[in-house]
């Protein structure tokens, strides 16, 4: 029976790096960028199933605003992430089990731009405001979040 167990933790102990670097070179592959006061982590969103275009969404790690309670259909974390899509109508809350947050990711600095797959950024010191080709996206900040 030890030698059992002995192999089981032998196996576990080969597969847990393998994940790790798996979750790290992923990390590290992201596109996407963080205000420079690290509340702020964006990514691009490939393309999936169904959903032929690229996402840009963007997590707040703090905020002093209390969101709305969440949508019956979201047993998740819900009112701290928000997406558009490059042919979106308008930013969007999303319900989420992830995170954007990426240590690896550049700083956008106050009063730069960013851009990438027709998305729009700009860092200011009172926010971050993201839109897609189509003029539609969000305003985030500790303090406030706006969804056009």
């Amino acid at each position: 029976m030890e030698k059992r167990h002995a192999t089981i933790l032998a196996s576990i102990g080969a597969v847990i790096p393998v994940l790790a670097a798996s979750v790290t070179s992923a990390h590290a592959a992201e596109i996407g960028f963080k205000t420079p006061s690290k509340n702020i982590y964006c990514i691009i969103e490939p393309p999936y199933e169904h959903h032929l275009g690229s996402d840009l969404r963007c997590d707040l790690q703090q905020m002093t605003t209390r969101p709305p309670p969440a949508p019956k259909n979201c047993p998740l974390s819900w009112g701290d992430a928000f997406s558009i899509a490059q042919d979106g109508d308008r930013g969007v809350k999303i319900c989420h089990g992830d995170t954007t947050r990426n240590p690896a990711l550049e700083v956008l600095p106050y009063g730069a731009k960013w851009s990438h797959d027709g998305f729009v950024c700009r860092s200011a010191t009172n926010g971050l405001t993201c839109k897609n080709a189509r003029g539609h996206g969000f305003t985030l900040s500790r303090a406030a979040q706006r969804l056009f």
